[in-house]
């Protein structure tokens, strides 16, 4: 029988219930008496279609499989049939325990993979706190599974529509899942035709002895591709070890190889797991660590040791941020400047190169100029042309309309069909924006308290297209930051094609594709027929808001009016600068003092009487452009933290003040142009946060 309530959400197509078995009788519901009196007040929602004891890292639980209901499916886009776990230990071990058991039997290898729903779950227990301990863990872990927590009490107490409803809705639609920032750690959430293609690549390699490389731009999902990477390793019983390279940068070559062979130790001690070491195992350098002179002996010493103790399986090392330890784009001075590069990647390079049964390695960055560069302090590089750097393509339309679709459905958010379009066009398909921009749109619907399921029409997004690419100036300057550091001119080149177009763009190219290898791999750009555009529309108009100065003019006039608008805009900012510094200086004596000032400044006898009559903002217009520097340098500790070199300020002030061309009617060459333009953009940089 159904509850009242219950028949608001139950069609009569819809089967409840338990399944029967092929005796014809209801199948067995495992567990004691509270588990099947949850499971009975469950199952007016859907159809318990299997049930059986688990034992996990020695607890017990149960494990229930529900067909929910048309109306359930549909309102939280859960699959066919999903998972209800339930615990008998009061979720002390929640953490450690009963999540890695659901991701178990929701991930990959689970028996299960193809009947349940791989986000979604019920979990059940005694403790009456545990809403609150699956909010916790959300906020820590935000890319983790969409857990709907009840007590044993309230469901054998009996539960109605609303109240099941009401829990989805909270663990599920107040759950923003487009703004998970961190890389995942599963694939429950991980789309991408091609990522799946470049994880079954690398792990062709690394079954080969072989090496890889893996690059992008930043946020484009490489730690997400190695932690799946890592996973697939292990879950075929190989052996994987991931390296953040940014926490080890500060160590010496020879250390970071002690650092290796000592956390392989530590990972897969004996007992660790179905994959340790042999009982007793110990390596003679684990706690004295090696010495400069006899590092690359005594890793490869210990190294094939693991190697043996381990069942001879070959141990895949994953270096993530590789720049972090590169020559010339290391932070460190040891690994930037000096060998200690050029002594790691030989170690390395002579134990594959020996014996590529032992291990291979995967690198991933931003920059491969370690596998770019043919010298290192004029030795040759070890891992030069060792492997072929591989670039993170973008999603195309099918990939970003299934991730938002398969978000979306999760929060409660339907998208018309014409918004799958924009958001390739806008974001050119690249997931971590489109997933930040659709945040947004959930946050505004939030914010509107719009009732959901909600359809999110193309208008809706037009109209607020603008308002939400404004806020994500932050992360584009974040990923076009790896040109402007490690590519200048490729970026400038970019700047060229968005200001200037593709006409421009060509002519500006010295060595045809080689000039823009990076943005070509960084898939910034595509070329059509015979001419380049920029993939991501977003960039594009950053790009031209950015540098709108820069945009070649022919039109000697229009060159003078950018001029004008450009230094009045500098101008405006200097003279609210000095007004906020007097009057927080001097108070209501500020007019005063800046009289005072202006009199021994100028031989113009008529200004005092001008700024006598004005109030302090009026008056501030009078002062001459060059006044304003002298203003400045009297009180120069006020204005140094936007200016920190003072012989730059005022070599650049004068520049500006020079070339007044729409008073003194001057015309400009290319050169001073350019002069005018470096010293615009010192000003504009400093004055951008006023």
């Amino acid at each position: 029988m159904h509850s009242t309530q219950a028949m608001t959400l139950i069609s009569k197509n819809d089967r409840t219930g338990i399944v029967c078995g092929t005796d014809g009788c209801p199948i067995n519901i495992r567990g004691e008496l509270k588990v099947k009196q949850a499971i009975q007040a469950l199952s007016q929602f859907g159809l318990i279609s299997f049930s059986r004891n688990w034992n996990f890292k020695s607890s017990v639980y149960t494990i229930h499989f529900i067909k929910p209901v048309a109306k359930l499916k549909q309102l939280y886009n859960l699959g066919d049939e999903v998972l209800i776990l339930c615990c008998n230990d009061s979720l002390m071990n929640f953490k450690s325990r009963t999540k890695d058991l659901i991701d178990y039997l929701l991930g990959l290898q689970s028996e299960y993979r193809n009947r349940l729903d791989k986000v979604t779950c019920f979990l059940i227990d005694d403790c009456e706190d545990i809403e609150e301990i699956v909010k916790r863990d959300r906020a820590e872990n935000p890319d983790t599974r969409l857990i709907i927590p009840f007590s044993y009490k309230e469901l054998v107490s009996g539960i109605d529509s609303e109240t099941l409803q009401n829990r989805m809705r909270t663990f599920l639609y107040e759950r923003d899942l487009f703004g998970v920032a961190s890389p995942l750690q599963d694939n429950n959430l991980f789309f991408g035709k091609d990522r799946s293609d470049i994880i079954s690549e690398l792990y062709g390699k690394y079954l080969q002895g072989e090496h890889g490389g893996l690059f992008g731009l930043r946020r484009i999902g490489k730690t997400s591709i190695l932690n799946l990477l890592r996973r697939r390793v292990e879950q075929n019983d190989g052996v994987a070890i991931y390296f953040d390279c940014t926490k080890y940068h500060h160590l010496r070559w020879y250390a970071f190889l002690h650092q290796i062979v000592k956390e392989i130790q530590v990972k897969y001690s004996y007992g660790s797991g179905v994959i340790s070491l042999t009982k007793g195992f110990t390596l003679d350098n684990f706690e004295k660590g090696y010495t400069e002179a006899n590092a690359s002996l005594d890793f490869e010493e210990e190294l094939k040791l693991i190697h043996k103790n381990i069942g001879n399986r070959r141990i895949l090392l994953i270096f993530d941020e590789i720049e972090q330890i590169s020559f010339g784009t290391s932070p460190s001075q040891h690994w930037c400047k000096d060998n200690d590069a050029l002594f790691f990647w030989q170690t390395l390079r002579s134990i594959s190169q020996t014996d590529n049964s032992i291990f291979s390695f995967v690198i991933t960055g931003v920059n491969p100029k370690c596998i770019e560069d043919s010298k290192i302090n004029d030795q040759p590089n070890p891992i030069f042309n060792v492997l072929v750097p591989q670039y993170i393509t973008l999603f195309d339309y099918d990939d970003v309309k299934n991730m938002v679709s398969e978000i979306g459905g999760h929060l409660g958010l339907q998208f018309q069909e014409e918004i799958f379009s924009k958001l390739v066009d806008d974001y050119g398909g690249h997931p971590f924006l489109t997933r930040q921009v659709c945040s947004k749109i959930n946050a505004d619907i939030l914010e509107c308290r719009e009732s959901r399921p909600f359809m999110v029409s193309k208008y809706r997004y037009v109209k607020k297209a603008p308002e939400f690419q404004a806020k994500m100036e932050a992360v584009i300057e974040q990923i076009l930051g790896v040109l402007e550091d490690y590519y200048p001119s490729e970026y400038n080149l970019l700047k060229i094609l968005a200001l200037d177009g593709s006409d421009s763009f060509k002519k500006s190219l010295r060595f045809g594709d080689s000039s823009i290898a990076h943005l070509l791999g960084y898939c910034l750009i595509k070329r059509d027929e015979n001419d380049y555009f920029i993939r991501i529309q977003t960039i594009e108009t950053y790009l031209n808001e950015k540098h709108k100065y820069e945009r070649m003019l022919d039109d000697s006039s229009e060159k003078l009016a950018r001029i004008t608008v450009r230094r009045g805009k500098i101008e405006e900012k200097l003279r609210g600068l000095i007004q906020t510094n007097f009057t927080l200086k001097f108070g209501k004596k500020a007019k005063e003092h800046m009289i005072d000032m202006a009199k021994k400044s100028t031989a113009d006898k008529t200004q005092e009487a001008r700024l006598q009559s004005k109030d302090l903002k009026d008056a501030m217009q009078e002062l001459y452009f060059s006044q304003l520097k002298t203003f400045m340098i009297k009180d120069w500790n006020r204005y140094q933290m936007l200016f920190p070199d003072r012989v730059k300020f005022e070599q650049f002030f004068e520049i500006i003040n020079a070339f007044r061309v729409d008073a003194h009617a001057k015309t400009l060459d290319e050169e001073d142009e350019a002069l005018l333009n470096y010293a615009f953009k010192y000003f504009e940089k400093a004055l951008e946060v006023i």
